[in-house]
Order: structure tokens, then C-alpha cells, then sequence
């Protein structure tokens, strides 16, 4: 950090330049000066008249205005005022800085009067650097613009809300090398059809403009043969590539993802003999990738994805020596699987195209520096590759939705970099191998839609990062013990358990949910923001998974931190759901449906204050629904049909809101939204006791005759049975039944019901 103090000698300051002969300052250099400071207009800053060149760039002058004083340093020529967060208004008197050679005044608040600015641009004829990038320019006409000084080598204009007809003289401006103008989505811009005299022109930067009105990349685009660098990428642009830009042969970075550019892919882009990265992806270009393209001495990053593209062809052998970045994924590739192997290749997808046949081992156990591989959603077949434990450097291996077969294999071991393993949707077999608990950095394990059996893995509970596991739609089987798991930290950073489907059974042990602390840290998860689960890799890929998410599957292309969920459903789990479940405070989605849990919905869930989605359907739950429930005001799903519940719906706050479906089958439940009343219904939504004789509802026994049968013996439950029965319940009878179950509950003599 730089520091200077007024009144000093400026030759003994750091970030001061003085002149050799006259002492005199003539250079500032005060970046970081202070994190939160004041720029006084009677500072002594602003009686060095000599001062040539001053950078008070990333300074804290929040919501101060730029001074006018700036205009007695009438000699500045480099004048840096970047990220130091001033507001207001450009002063007028910046007209008069005549001598500015470079002017920074970006990632600030400053706008300017249009007239103001207009004549700042027209009196600064040598200046030669103009960077306003991130500054509110939406009251500046861009016909300022017009009259930029000829010997401007660098404009930075990008994100600053520029709207209007960009004129065209500037692309003819003699001298500019660097052109940003990105990020204006309100601004137009048409290049000129001939009679181009940009011809220093290296980096021209249009990304997400309106770029030509014609809306095509126009031919007199291969005028600018000095230029390295075109981004032209989200500008709506239509047709084809012109063969005109096969005569930018000095490009290095060519990128014009997100347009609708349609055809054939052009064979010209391989006469770019020094491109380094070239982006092309979510385009409608057809046919087959070109084979030249793969021959580039200098491709690094090829991006082609989410295109229309339908074979590739390798030619070997190919000379790709440096390429480090290959996606193909999301088009219509069929036939074997072939890729150009490069030793530098870090990064290879292949996903959701129309690939045959085994994984090439040989091929891709040879890329030993690869760091993800995902060929998901294609037709593969054949067993996974022992070799692929060559690799490792590898975090992510995604293999989701082929024809995978075999038994799991038990090639993870030496693969200790692994952080993403997803083998979702293949018909692999036997057990998963414990060979996982090598691979200490695994964050996500998904081996969801296979036929994996045994018992649950309670060894993953050693994996200290685990964050996601889903073993949904398998044949695991058994009861779910603790016993076995990590004592210490066993499962401390799970956020997401799926083991749907599956044929699981026995106690749901109160300690079991006790193993999930991230999914109690509640003030934790508040504190960290909006942040997503991503990889550790140089790509920062997210972490994709497929959930049944509020009663629909969808998938999850980025997982928010604080996003936690637990699926039991689908097996065969009895007993009453603990209390504990109610310590998961930061839980999301809780779906325990289709098992055979049985005694009351616990109190406890009312803690569950972030619950979103709350599936208990199709089980034997009986009681009421405890009032509490209706405080969980973030509820908006909520699934307790087809169960033993009786007594009235709560009223009130979010619970109001759901539907007869969340609540059918449950033929002892009364009160809105169903139509069924409460005994003595006043609309208070209580129940109301009354003399009258309800209509025999078709269930021949219920709980209270049954409990009878086990108080007074089965003769006497029997015979009440058969009174109920033919005189269709009188409410003397049931009331008292009733009160002697209660009694008996009260005094823990109650036991399960027979079943006759």
C-alpha cells in the first residue's frame, strides 16, 4: 500500500515520483490507501500543480462526489480513479484536464451531464486510454461518441448501460487496438461494409450487444486482419459464418457462443492457425465437426456443445498436442466413441449425444492428466474400465444413463482425487465396493437406478466430505443400524440422502438422525449466503443430481448449500418416526411415504422450520395432526393422504392453502378443505361432540372396537363390534369406547390392535 503524507519530503514517500531537477511531485500512486477515507476539496493534493500522473484507484470514498478541484492539475495526463467508489456526477470542469493521456474511472458511481461529457471527449485530443467500464452511462447519448480523439489506442466502454445507435466512425478510429464495448444489451451497433481503416484493431469485445442490425456477421469482418481477439458471443446473431473470418489468421480467441448461427460447421475456422480458444456452443450448427479443427499446433479450449452436430472424425494421427478443453456434449453424435488424444487433456465431455458401443480404455486410460470425464446420457455398453485407475488426477466421473453393466467395480481405490462419482441409471450389479472409502475428497456419490444390493453402506460414513448420497431405485435391503457408522463425525457433512426405493426395513433408530449435523447447522447455512455445491477443480463445475423435489422429478443443475433433503420413501420402515427428526432444523424436503410407520406425526416437526415439502402419505400414522404444523409457514407442499388420522384439519397460516388430495384416505379426518364436517362443526374447525347418529362410513371395524376387543376380551370386542355394526354406531357407545381407550392409553396399557 502506498503512502504519502502532505507537507513531506515526497522523495522519502513510497508511491510518490519526483522530479529529478525540480523536486517537484509529479507522480501519485495511492491505491489502498484506505479502506474508507475522504477526499476534502481543500485537500493539499490539489495544489501540486505539476502532478503528471495520479492513481487513487480502489480507495473507500463511499458516496463521495468526484471534486471539482481535479481541474487545477491542469498538467495530469494519467488520472486513475478506478474502484474507489465516488457517486454523483462527472464534474464539468474535467473538460479542461486538455493534456489527459489516460483516464480511468471505473467500477464507479459517477454519471455525467450528456453536454458535460461530450465536451470532456472533445477537448481531450491526445487522450490515448478511456476506460469507463461499470459507470452509469444511461444518460449519455452515444453520439457522444462521435468525435473521440484519433489517437485513442484503448476504449473501454463495456457494462456502463449505454442504449441507443453506437456510431459507426469509431471502428474507423486509425490508432485503436482494444474496442470493449460488452455487456450494453440496450445498444446497437453496426459494423461499416467497407472502407475499414481499424486496421490495428486486436481485441474487439461485442459480447451480449446488439450487434448489427442486419443481425449476420458481416464479410468486411475479414478486414480486421491485425485482430487476436473476437467476442461476439449473445448478440442474436443469425445465418452463417462468413468465409471472410478464415482471413483473421492472427486470431487466438474466437467466441461466438449463445447466437442462433446455423449450417454447416465451417471448415474455414481451421485456417485459424494460432487459435487458442475457439466457442462456438448453444448454436443450431448441423453436420460433422470438421477433422482439420483437431489439427490446430496451438487449440487449447474447443468448445462445441448444445449444437445440432451429428459425427466426428479423428484423423490420426492428430497434432493436438495442447488441447486441454473438449466439449462435444448436448448434440446428435452417433457411432463409436472417438476423441483425439492429446497429453495435455484435462477435460473431456462427450454427454447426451448418441454414442455406441464400449468406452475406448485404451484411448482415454492414456489421458493421465484428465480431470473430469463425463459421458452421460449415451448409449455405452460394456463394464467400466479397470484401468480408469490410472487416472489420478481425477475429481469427476460421471457415466449417468448408459448401458453400463457388471458388477460395481472396485477400481476407485487409487483414485484419491475423486470428488464427483455419478453411475446413476445403468444395470450395474453386486455391491458397492468399499474400495470408496479411499477416495477421502468424495463430495458426491449418486449410484441411483441400478440393481446395487446389500445392506446399507454404513462405511461411507468415513468419507469426511460426503455431502450428497443417493442409492435410490436398487435392491438394498435390511434394517439401518448406527452401530456401524463413524462414531466421531460419520456423516457430518451429508446435505442430501436419497434411499428411496428400495427394500430397507425395521426401526427407524432415534440416533440415525443424529448423524446429520449440516443438517442442523441452520445459523450456519444463514451466515454463508447464496453459494453452491461445485467441484474443486481449475473448472468449478457444479454438482448435477436428479430429485423427486415436491412430488416431481427434475433435475438439479446447480445444488444451493443450503439446500437439504431426505427421501425414505418407497420401502418397508416401521415403527413411529422419532422425535430427533425434529434436530434436522435446516431440512428443506422430508418424504417418508409408502412404508409402514405407524403411530402419531411427531410434535418435533414444527421445529422443522425451513421445511418446504413434507411427504408421510401412504403409512399407518394415526392420531391428529398436531396443530403445530400449521406455524411451518415455508410449507408448500404437504402429503399426509392415505393414513389412520383422525380429528380436524388445523386451521391457519400456510396449512390453509392445501388441497382434499393432501389429506384423502384418511376416513376419520374432518373439516376444510374436505368436505367431510367435524362432529357439532360451528366453522371454528373444532370437534364438537352431538347426539347425532353419523352414516355408517363402510369401515366394518376401527381402532375403538379393536381396542376394545383387547380390554374386555375378545368375546366383548367382538360383540361391540357387532352392535356398532347393525345399529351404525350410536354415539352413547362410541363415546364411551372412546373414553376407555383413552384411559387405557393414559395408563400405557394400550397395545396394537388385532386384526380380524
Amino acid at each position: 500500500m502506498a503512502t504519502w503524507k502532505e507537507g513531506s519530503d515526497c522523495c522519502l514517500w513510497e508511491g510518490v515520483t519526483c522530479d529529478h531537477f525540480t523536486s517537484h511531485v509529479v507522480g501519485l500512486h495511492l491505491e489502498w490507501l484506505r479502506e474508507t477515507t475522504t477526499l476534502h476539496p481543500d485537500s493539499s493534493l490539489f495544489h501540486l500543480r505539476h502532478l503528471r500522473s495520479l492513481d487513487l484507484s480502489r480507495n473507500g470514498f463511499q458516496g463521495s462526489t468526484i471534486p471539482s478541484n481535479f481541474t487545477q492539475l491542469t498538467n495530469l495526463a494519467h488520472l486513475n480513479l478506478s474502484r474507489s467508489r465516488f457517486s454523483g456526477h462527472i464534474p464539468l470542469g474535467f473538460s479542461h484536464l486538455n493534456k489527459l493521456v489516460s483516464l480511468d474511472l471505473s467500477f464507479n458511481g459517477p454519471n455525467g451531464d450528456n453536454h458535460d461529457f461530450s465536451n470532456l471527449l472533445l477537448n481531450a485530443t491526445g487522450l490515448s486510454k478511456l476506460v469507463l467500464h461499470y459507470m452509469d452511462m444511461s444518460n449519455i447519448k452515444p453520439s457522444s461518441f462521435s468525435n473521440l480523439s484519433r489517437s485513442l489506442t484503448y476504449i473501454d466502454l463495456s457494462e456502463c448501460g449505454l442504449a441507443g445507435n453506437f456510431p459507426e466512425s469509431v471502428f474507423r478510429l486509425p490508432n485503436l487496438q482494444v474496442f470493449l464495448l460488452g455487456y450494453n444489451p440496450l445498444l446497437s451497433v453496426q459494423f461499416p461494409s467497407s472502407n475499414w481503416t481499424a486496421g490495428r484493431l486486436k481485441v474487439l469485445s461485442l459480447s451480449s450487444v446488439n450487434v448489427f442490425r442486419q443481425l449476420t456477421i458481416p464479410a468486411s469482418i475479414g478486414n480486421l486482419k491485425s485482430l487476436d481477439t473476437l467476442l461476439l458471443e449473445n448478440c442474436s446473431l443469425l445465418g452463417s459464418i462468413p468465409a471472410s473470418i478464415g482471413n483473421l489468421t492472427s486470431l487466438t480467441y474466437l467466441d461466438l457462443r449463445d447466437n442462433s448461427l446455423s449450417g454447416k460447421f465451417p471448415d474455414i475456422l481451421s485456417n485459424l492457425v494460432r487459435l487458442q480458444h475457439l466457442y462456438v456452443s448453444s448454436n443450431n450448427f448441423t453436420g460433422p465437426i470438421p477433422s482439420l479443427i483437431f489439427n490446430l499446433p496451438q487449440l487449447q479450449y474447443l468448445h462445441l456443445h448444445h449444437n445440432f452436430l451429428t459425427s466426428m472424425a479423428i484423423l490420426l494421427p492428430s497434432h493436438t498436442e495442447k488441447l486441454e478443453f473438449l466439449d462435444i456434449s448436448y448434440n446428435m453424435i452417433e457411432g463409436p466413441l472417438s476423441i483425439p488424444w492429446s497429453p495435455s487433456l484435462s477435460y473431456l465431455s462427450v454427454a447426451n449425444n448418441k454414442f455406441a458401443g464400449r468406452i475406448p480404455y485404451r484411448m482415454i486410460c492414456n489421458l493421465t492428466i484428465l480431470s473430469v470425464i463425463n459421458l452421460s446420457n449415451n448409449n455405452l455398453s460394456g463394464e467400466i474400465p479397470a484401468c480408469l485407475t490410472n487416472l489420478i488426477q481425477l475429481s469427476t466421473l460421471q457415466l449417468r444413463m448408459n448401458n453400463l453393466h457388471g458388477s460395481f467395480p472396485s477400481v476407485f481405490g487409487n483414485m484419491s482425487s475423486l470428488e464427483n462419482l455419478d453411475l446413476n441409471g445403468n444395470t450395474l450389479g453386486g455391491s458397492l465396493s468399499q474400495s470408496l472409502t479411499a477416495c477421502k475428497k468424495l463430495e458426491v456419490l449418486d449410484v441411483g437406478n441400478n440393481e446395487i444390493s446389500g445392506v446399507f453402506p454404513h462405511w461411507l460414513s468415513s468419507l469426511p466430505v460426503l455431502k450428497v448420497l443417493i442409492l435410490h431405485s436398487n435392491s438394498f435391503h435390511g434394517p439401518i443400524t448406527t452401530e456401524s457408522m463413524n462414531p466421531v463425525d460419520g456423516f457430518s457433512m451429508l446435505r442430501i440422502l436419497d434411499i428411496s426405493h428400495n427394500y430397507f426395513d425395521g426401526l427407524l433408530p432415534a440416533t440415525l438422525f443424529h448423524k446429520f449435523p449440516s443438517m442442523m447447522m441452520l445459523e450456519e447455512f444463514e451466515k454463508t449466503g447464496v453459494e453452491y455445491l461445485e467441484t474443486s477443480s481449475i473448472y468449478n463445475e457444479y454438482y448435477t443430481v436428479v430429485l423427486t423435489v415436491k412430488g416431481q422429478e427434475m433435475m438439479i443443475t446447480r445444488i444451493l448449500t443450503i439446500f437439504t433433503t431426505m427421501d425414505l420413501s418407497n420401502n418397508d420402515f416401521r415403527g413411529s418416526i422419532p422425535e430427533a427428526i425434529g434436530e434436522l432444523e435446516s431440512l428443506k424436503h422430508l418424504n417418508l411415504s409408502h412404508n409402514s410407520l405407524s403411530g402419531p406425526i411427531p410434535s418435533s416437526l414444527v421445529n422443522l422450520t425451513e421445511l418446504e415439502a413434507l411427504d408421510l402419505s401412504f403409512n399407518q400414522l394415526t392420531g391428529v395432526i398436531p396443530p403445530q404444523l400449521a406455524s411451518l409457514t415455508s410449507l408448500e407442499k404437504l402429503n399426509l393422504s392415505q393414513n389412520l388420522l383422525r380429528g380436524p384439519i388445523p386451521q391457519g397460516n400456510q396449512i390453509q392453502t392445501f388441497d382434499n388430495a393432501s389429506y384423502i384416505g384418511n376416513q376419520e379426518l374432518c373439516g376444510p378443505p374436505l368436505s367431510k364436517k367435524c362432529n357439532g362443526d360451528d366453522g371454528d374447525g373444532n370437534d364438537h361432540h352431538d347426539d347425532s347418529e353419523p352414516e355408517f362410513d363402510g369401515a366394518l371395524f376401527d381402532w375403538a372396537f379393536a381396542g376394545a376387543g383387547y380390554g374386555c376380551g375378545l368375546v366383548i370386542g367382538i360383540s361391540a363390534a357387532y352392535i356398532m355394526f347393525t345399529i351404525r354406531k350410536p354415539r352413547w357407545l362410541v363415546d364411551m369406547i372412546d373414553k376407555w381407550i383413552r384411559w387405557q392409553q393414559q395408563n400405557r396399557r394400550w397395545r396394537p390392535a388385532i386384526t380380524f
